[in-house]
């Protein structure tokens, strides 16, 4: 029962436009709006789930975003699908959420060595210019889809002994592995995001295409003393990732 009721507290708190766009999309996929028929009109949803004409629209974009639906002028909004692409949607809402990342994905490790920081690079790292990190470059896909959902390159501290083994046991996230087998405590990630495109060689790797629409993710790990142990730098094509943040008011 406690189950339950948390579950419906977590369904509660999740935005009004996605709970629609959820019960939509179990009607499609349940057969009751069958691929090649209409969705019922802007303002018929509107009176259906007590909700204005913006949140009717914003359900409408996540169910086209998911490769559900069509909309078109004098059509109206077509069922195209009757399952949604697979795309990763991922909770950002506490450090856990970015830390427990992993177990829905599959990680294969590409290069790790260790490199000297650049003029540039050290800028990055708020380290002096020479210092030596380990680069670490992996693509991750959500199990079942081979497709990666993302690529990384992260630069991790290169104090912790025996680093390069463990990283190449690596199955879980870096900041994880680094939390077992170090005792190093993440208390605080740094997170900015930035629409990018594809570059030919992350379009290659990503199975994307080239000039494509993405999103980075640049994360700076810090521990309880506020030192940077890690920073990561994921790039995610458009069409198979989704953010999802809830802000609650206190």
């Amino acid at each position: 029962m406690a189950s339950n009721n948390g579950s419906s507290r977590r369904q509660a708190l999740r935005p009004r436009y996605q709970r629609v766009a959820d019960d939509l999309t179990k009607r499609i996929e349940g057969g009751r709006y069958p691929v090649g028929g209409n969705l019922p009109t802007e303002m018929e949803l509107c009176e259906q789930y007590g909700i204005s004409r913006h949140t009717v629209r914003e359900a409408l974009r996540q169910l086209r975003d998911a490769g559900l639906i069509s909309r078109r002028r004098r059509v109206g909004t077509e069922v195209v699908a009757r399952t949604a692409r697979p795309s990763y949607r991922q909770p950002t809402n506490t450090i856990g959420d970015l830390l427990q990342y992993a177990g829905e994905t599959q990680l294969s490790l590409l290069e790790a060595k260790e490199i000297a920081c650049d003029a540039a690079l050290a800028e990055l790292l708020a380290c002096r210019q020479g210092t030596r990190w380990l680069r670490v470059d992996t693509l991750r896909a959500v199990r079942g889809d081979s497709r990666p959902v993302c690529m990384t390159t992260a630069y991790i501290d290169l104090r912790f002994p025996d680093l390069a083994k463990h990283v190449e046991d690596l199955s879980g996230t870096i900041s994880a592995m680094l939390e077992r087998e170090y005792g190093v405590r993440i208390a605080r990630i740094e997170q900015s995001i930035q629409a990018v495109r594809l570059g030919k060689r992350q379009a290659k790797l990503l199975r994307a295409l080239d000039g494509g629409p993405a999103l980075r993710a640049v994360r700076r790990y810090y521990d309880h003393r506020g030192r940077l142990i890690e920073l990561s730098n994921t790039i995610h094509p458009g069409e198979r990732f989704t953010y999802v943040t809830s802000l609650v008011r206190s």
